[in-house]
């Protein structure tokens, strides 16, 4: 009697039992979901900040092998056998620091699916073709970027760089500077804060650090030197530079 008892009893599930399982398990993924991606957004965050430090070790290696001269971002030359990007006429700087990084992911940022995400500076510090820098021509290493997360901006227009907004994907091998006239306007590949409202950037001294696109200093062009004269920067590159430069400038040489 006892077993028959026993096997007579509901073992199973309510249709409304189940409803609200299924609604408690609903509501603890509504509250999980935004801790585990913003845990993930963290984490592309570091590895691009590792990336970044890389890159900028490398340019420093590269200066102490090549007579003090940064990397250009384009140079003159036939790239090597096995180059990232072949070429009979010339040679972009992830080229010309490959033997210094082992891959390509080093210059991505893995919040980028179809591009890289990490730029070197045009024209101001990377240089162009056969028009190389020195070292000793920066006169503030912890202070200048040559690297940047960096991508197309949709609205070039934005006075406030914090407030630029991505164009999804469209990241190339360099960020433009505003003496890079008129294909800043044209073609406005900036630094971008793709992390948290961040940009992470890379210092001529080798490190890295996540900072707001604004502190460049890129809306500050044309700009005032230290007695309030109006400063345009370096003549080599901007139309009508007047070697007079702003200290709020990050992304220059001084």
């Amino acid at each position: 009697m006892k077993l028959q008892a026993f096997r007579g009893k509901r073992t199973g599930f309510t249709l409304i039992e189940l409803l609200v399982v299924i609604a408690i398990i609903a509501i603890l993924a509504s509250l999980l979901l935004p801790a585990l991606a913003k845990a993930q957004g963290k984490a592309k965050a570091t590895q691009c900040l590792s990336n970044i430090r890389q890159v900028s070790l490398a340019t420093v290696l590269y200066a102490g092998d090549y007579q003090e001269y940064i990397v250009l971002l384009y140079m003159n030359g036939v790239t090597a056998p096995g180059a990232w990007w072949p070429s009979t006429d010339g040679i972009w700087w992830p080229d010309s620091l490959r033997s210094y990084m082992a891959t390509t992911n080093v210059i991505a940022c893995p919040m980028v699916h179809n591009g890289y995400g990490i730029a070197m500076n045009h024209p101001d510090i990377g240089g162009w073709r056969d028009k190389p820098a020195k070292f000793s021509s920066v006169k503030h290493p912890s202070d200048t970027v040559p690297y940047a997360d960096s991508g197309l901006i949709a609205n070039p227009t934005e006075r406030n760089p914090d407030l630029w907004i991505e164009t999804k994907d469209m990241a190339t091998l360099y960020y433009r500077t505003p003496a890079n006239s008129p294909y800043y306007t044209d073609d406005p590949q900036r630094p971008i804060g793709r992390h948290d409202l961040r940009g992470n950037a890379g210092f001529m001294d080798g490190h890295a650090a996540a900072i707001r696109v604004s502190l460049l200093g890129l809306q500050y062009y044309p700009g005032k030197g230290p007695n309030g004269q109006t400063a345009t920067g370096n003549p080599r590159w901007a139309s009508g530079g007047n070697n007079i430069y702003d200290p709020r400038w990050m992304w220059d040489l001084e």
